[in-house]
């Protein structure tokens, strides 16, 4: 059926699960009309206030006993007149009053059209929309401020800051266009290169924190490598709090990956714990061996356990040239620090390296908050955004563009074709926060919202 965007809308809003209250939202041009036919409560409707009354089929009969909640245009969540019905909770309830509204004229909202409607009609550009997303399915408090903060638009205006600066450059080669004879401008072509190296600067450091965003919102996964009894079942349990991983003094306990998930300092990780990666005549133990290696080439991050209360062995140096060959973000443990340390440190070529005791916990802290931060690339949380495929490459884009640009400006290129240029970067910023947009792109976009959203 072809959808209009003066069609009104309806959905569940609250899911469909059973609770004490359920929330129906209605939105477009015309629902408080359709409301009246719907609800004993008559007009006038106030905006921004909630009535009491009862939901009614077309004879009259009370389906529900409901609060309903009034917005108008434009100062509604999607910019249109809406309303919000507070039903009990019950599947059958919501559907029954769900059903009625549609029989009065409403429509099912597809996936996401509410806040699709939020984006046409200006209240929330593509950054901010993208936040919504992350606000409902963030897997911890620190994503969901994260995501806050993008949604208020602390994102969108350190973008519009960038496009201003642009703005000026462009300004400035278009005095160039119309006067070329005369030296209106006092802006440098060191100058402008200066400008141009801060865009792509700033350009740069926004795509490295979406990149990091990722893994606040969508999680990490880590695997734990070492050879056979260095501890890493024992540091798996004392990470997760739990006794997943069986612990004991046999070497090749753990046949299989094992996995667990959870948060540290907010980040959502996936933990692997591997076979422990040695030479073995065992079929089964082989096949395990195989697996922590496969683990290892797919995970983000590496922690690679050593005996710390031995020297290491040609086993633990063979998965020192692994790892370096394979080029995995790793942190170094050197377990068993309760029996004394005997690994020069200078031996092992990682960045990061941490004295852990499974025993008495010792080097838990630093562990737990030396993982975060690589997760995060160190960034801090005011830095970090979340943004989908399309606006990373749009953003690469830009950056390419920069580059073209400096060797525009840098060659004494006609005015003209630069004009051309700067025209295609400011293009490639405005699909960063939907000022460009076409309705397909929309319609795939906004479909991984919840319905009622």
């Amino acid at each position: 059926m072809l959808q209009h965007d003066d069609d009104i809308i309806a959905a569940i809003a609250t899911g469909y699960t059973e609770a004490a209250i359920g929330i129906i939202r209605v939105s477009g041009k015309g629902s408080l009309k359709l409301l009246e036919e719907v609800f004993t409560r008559k007009p006038p409707y106030e905006a921004n206030r909630i009535y009491y009354g009862h939901i009614v089929d077309a004879e009259g009969k009370i389906l529900d006993e409901v609060l309903v909640s009034i917005f108008k245009s434009p100062h509604s969540y999607t910019g249109e007149d809406s309303f919000e019905v507070n039903c009990h909770g019950g599947l059958v309830v919501l559907n029954s009053v769900l059903e009625r509204l549609i029989e009065a004229g409403a429509r099912l909202a597809q996936p996401g059209e509410f806040t699709k409607r939020a984006f046409l009609n200006g209240k929330l550009d593509l950054s901010q929309a993208e936040a919504v997303a992350k606000v409902i399915s963030a897997k911890s408090k620190r994503a969901v401020d994260v995501a806050q903060r993008q949604l208020q638009g602390n994102f969108s205006s350190k973008l519009d800051q960038i496009r201003d600066q642009i703005l000026y450059l462009m300004a400035e080669n278009e005095v160039m266009i119309d006067h070329p004879e005369e030296e209106l401008s006092d802006v440098s072509k060191e100058e402008k290169l200066k400008i141009l190296n801060e865009i792509e600067g700033n350009l740069k450091q926004i795509l490295r924190a979406a990149e990091y965003g990722n893994n606040l919102f969508e999680g990490v996964t880590i695997a734990l490598v070492g050879k056979p009894n260095v501890g890493k079942s024992s540091l798996l349990n004392l990470i997760t709090g739990s006794e997943r991983a069986i612990v004991t003094d046999i070497p090749g306990t753990t046949r299989d990956v094992l996995k667990e998930q959870f948060n540290i300092n907010g980040v959502p990780f996936s933990i692997l714990d591997t076979a422990g990666i040695r030479k073995t005549d065992d079929t089964v133990e082989k096949i395990g061996v195989e697996r922590s290696l496969k683990a290892i080439e797919e995970a983000d991050i590496v922690l690679a356990i050593f005996d710390g209360s031995n020297k290491l062995t040609e086993e633990d140096k063979k998965l020192i040239d692994k790892l370096m060959d394979l080029q995995k973000n790793t942190i170094a443990i050197l377990n068993k620090a309760d029996l004394g340390i005997k690994i020069d440190k200078k031996e092992l070529p990682f960045k990061h390296i941490i004295r852990i005791s499974c025993k008495t916990s010792q080097g838990l802290e630093e562990l737990e908050r030396v993982v975060s931060d690589v997760a995060l690339g160190g960034m801090d949380d005011s830095q970090i955004v979340s943004l989908n495929a399309s606006q990373k490459q749009s953003l690469k884009k830009a950056i390419e563009m920069c580059n073209r640009l400096k060797e525009d400006i840098d060659n004494d290129i006609d005015p003209a074709l630069i004009g051309v240029d700067f025209l295609a970067l400011t293009d490639y910023l405005d699909e960063v926060i939907g000022r460009i947009t076409n309705e397909d792109m929309l319609d795939v976009m906004f479909k991984k919202f919840c319905i009622g959203k």
